[in-house]
């Protein structure tokens, strides 16, 4: 049997180290996506005048809710694109997120009958559940009569609306990362990771 560093070129036989492990990037490559995640929720979470939901309060009191997600206040974790032999592409994620809102609750002439803010907590949002299936606590800043109206909004109404904007955020990377399509093996261009924000 050859042995490491033998002198005989004919076996070729030796040490590569940690070049070893990942030959030209072939077996793994791995692209941070955290602040393309940042950015995006950044969009979606933040703003005075951010309004998401604006639609009837349910249950057929005539009333109308307005909520706005005005500022992305946690984004934390980890974040990869990675790409398995040469070929696969996964999008891989473990991250906290808490996004500050404030909702209005007016009756038909537009006056307003309750008010109240809070936030949307995500404690763990990641790839080991289905896309949609994260929990998102809703915590309110006050929580008596005046504000009980808001309060429900948000809870009822509004927790959906920011389910479905996490969901179509992750979607989106998912699509621009090339997950699912077949990437070619004969040197053609796979899909670029999304560029992270300057």
């Amino acid at each position: 049997m050859a042995k490491i560093e033998e002198a005989d070129p004919r076996w070729k036989v030796r040490d590569l180290g940690d070049q070893g492990k990942n030959v030209n990037g072939w077996h793994w490559t791995e692209n941070d996506c955290l602040p393309w995640f940042k950015e995006k929720f950044e969009a979606c979470f933040s703003g005075d005048d951010n309004k998401i939901l604006s639609d009837e309060v349910a249950g057929g009191s005539g009333l109308k809710g307005e909520l706005t997600c005005y500022k992305l206040e946690t984004c934390t974790g980890e974040a990869h694109i990675n790409r398995r032999k040469g070929n696969k592409v996964m999008v891989i994620y473990e991250m906290e997120l808490k996004v500050k809102w404030k909702a209005v609750v007016s009756d038909k002439d537009g006056n307003e009958v309750s008010s109240s803010k809070g936030n949307f907590n995500i404690p763990c949002l990641d790839t080991v559940d289905e896309i949609d299936e994260f929990e998102i606590h809703v915590k309110f800043n006050k929580d008596n009569d005046a504000a009980t109206a808001a309060n429900k909004y948000a809870k009822v109404q509004g927790e959906p609306k920011v389910r479905a904007l996490i969901v179509d955020t992750i979607k989106q990377l998912q699509r621009e990362a090339g997950v699912g399509q077949k990437i070619p093996k004969d040197g053609a261009a796979a899909p670029a990771a999304p560029a992270a924000p300057a």
